[in-house]
């Protein structure tokens, strides 16, 4: 298929690289900008805190708004809507005269933009690779973590020069170069098949048949992923408290801001290793992704409940940045396999959809209730208490869903491959076929593992060789879909 793992595909993976290192960059300096707007406002920390926690969960809760938009239009209009948000967003921040402003300005608009330069630049790949889709994925997750460490000296510095309102000024300056990314992401020839089966299948379907198609709400029968989602709001809360607070934590224990700036940093660079570490260990033959999922919120967990002892020392909150980055990366890496695990290839969209949902309800709680106990009396070291309890909770409920959690095949590798051919005469498009398969449906890509491969077009003929196509539990409907695309041949082959 053209441009799928050559030619504009790699310029693809440029753009991709260079947006999640804007994304990273920026939507991780909500710590470094919360202590500025404490500083230039001098309102309470939980009022305050409530538009860092919304800025940087907005993304999470509006990932499927953003998918609606790729399926619209393409993943270069998407990008570039963010982007548009972005500026306008940062842009009128630097008018704000209080944080009810803010709210809505930074917390809302901003947000919202950040939620379709983050979902595109991990959708683009999946249309742009297929055989390296993996590995891009990967990389691309990578350059996330390296913004995460760029932005807290950079940060730090436009609020020390130009003052907070000044920084939002420069950031949407900044935020332009999303405009430079989406201009790389030329639409492949499987981006576009992609567009003209939606097309195809909302003139052949009714509404209602497409939201069910959108909207697997029977995952929620599946326990397993019931806890999984469960444990996904306790991870939410501590994860967006710690990097909300962290900086300001290091404020009031009488270090410089460029310190707690530093801090930012330091998880961005343990980040950066972990999605690099847990790509290569959860790869085929690998650990099991529960195993990893569980044993990095343990760590985290303990790790945070045991910072208080030693939080007092700049060392010591430097080392337990470095751990926290290194261990919480984990969650964006094993998002995807452990939801594909869980629900199957069919209802892994809506599933991740839930599961990114899940994080935001948590991130909104987190830093406004830290505010709230600060503001009354507590301290930062409570805080930390309830975040290191809170990911040992979803440990355990990681835990439980591995009871009785259901036997999903994976691919059909065990039972050979499949070959369909399709008659190139045909008047349909074969493109129903794969009305079962979920194939980017979702709020995006976090592995490339587990999707089906992609059709290769050969003249007028399209053959589909998929090792994660059609699984058994789908075979009636798959039985439909294939009558419907007109096969004239099935071709079992033998194992690899």
């Amino acid at each position: 298929m053209r441009d799928v793992d050559q030619g504009h595909a790699w310029l693809c993976l440029i753009g991709a690289i260079g947006a999640q290192f804007l994304n990273g960059a920026m939507t991780y300096a909500s710590g470094i900008i919360h202590v500025g707007l404490l500083d230039y406002f001098k309102e309470d920390v939980a009022k305050t805190a409530l538009i860092g926690s919304l800025f940087a969960n907005i993304l999470c809760l509006l990932g499927p708004l953003a998918s609606v938009a790729i399926n619209l239009t393409s993943c270069r209009v998407s990008i570039m809507i963010g982007s548009s948000l972005i500026i306008i967003g940062f842009g009128a921040s630097f008018f704000a005269k209080n944080l009810n402003v803010l709210l809505v300005t930074y917390g809302i608009i901003a947000g919202t933009g950040f939620s379709f330069t983050v979902t595109t630049s991990i959708v683009i790949l999946g249309y742009a690779f297929e055989k390296y889709r993996s590995a891009t994925v990967g990389v691309s997750m990578a350059f996330a973590g390296a913004g995460m460490f760029a932005c807290g000296p950079l940060v730090q510095s436009l609020v020390d020069n130009y003052s907070v309102l000044g920084a939002f000024l420069l950031l949407g300056g900044i935020a332009s170069n999303f405009f430079v990314c989406g201009a790389l992401m030329k639409p492949s020839g499987l981006e576009e098949w992609h567009k003209k089966f939606l097309k195809h299948n909302k003139q052949n379907t009714g509404a209602s048949s497409i939201l069910k198609r959108f909207l697997h709400f029977g995952v929620f029968k599946n326990i397993s992923f019931v806890f999984i989602l469960l444990g996904a709001i306790f991870v939410g809360l501590p994860y967006s408290l710690v990097l909300l607070h962290l900086p300001n934590y290091s404020v009031t224990e009488g270090y410089t801001h460029e310190d707690g700036a530093f801090l930012v940093a330091m998880i961005g660079l343990g980040s950066t290793l972990n999605r690099i570490l847990v790509g290569v260990a959860s790869g085929d033959g690998g650990l099991d992704v529960l195993l990893l999922y569980f044993g990095s919120l343990a760590l985290t967990g303990v790790t945070t409940l045991v910072f208080p002892l030693f939080s007092a020392y700049y060392i010591g909150q430097c080392i337990y940045s470095f751990i926290f980055g290194l261990y919480s990366g984990a969650f964006c890496a094993l998002t995807n396999p452990i939801c594909f695990e869980m629900v199957g290839l069919d209802n892994l969209p809506t599933a991740i959809g839930l599961y990114f949902c899940a994080i935001g309800i948590g991130g909104l709680i987190g830093p406004p209730l830290a505010g709230l106990i600060i503001d009354n009396g507590g301290s930062y070291e409570h805080s930390f208490y309830i975040s290191g309890i809170s990911f040992i909770l979803s440990a355990l409920l990681t835990l439980m869903a591995t009871i009785n959690k259901p036997n999903i095949p994976t691919n059909l590798r065990q039972n050979g491959h499949i070959s369909l051919s399709i008659d190139s005469n045909v008047s349909e498009p074969a493109a129903p076929a794969m009305q079962g398969s979920g194939f980017l449906r979702g709020s995006g890509f976090f592995r490339g593992s587990g999707f089906m491969t992609a059709p290769e077009i050969f003249g007028g003929s399209i053959s589909l060789r998929g090792s994660g196509f059609l699984s058994p539990n789908q075979s009636s409907d798959s039985r439909d879909n294939i009558r419907q695309a007109k096969v004239v041949e099935i071709i079992p082959l033998t194992s690899e």
